[in-house]
């Protein structure tokens, strides 16, 4: 649980920044890069829990 709250305010930060940094109107562009940041976070957390570090 301690890891998808840590996720869920990762995504809501990155949307309300990226929503302001934008500025369109809309949430098309925000909704992707905030999407695209949080599986980047979920990557590199998968990648350090594994025992070898390949980054």
């Amino acid at each position: 649980m301690d890891r998808i709250r840590n996720y869920l305010m990762i995504f809501a930060g990155n949307l309300v920044a990226t929503y302001f940094i934008f500025e369109e109107g809309t949430l098309a562009k925000p909704m992707m890069f905030a999407t695209f940041i949080l599986l980047l976070v979920m990557l590199i957390d998968y990648m350090k829990s594994r025992n070898k570090y390949l980054l």
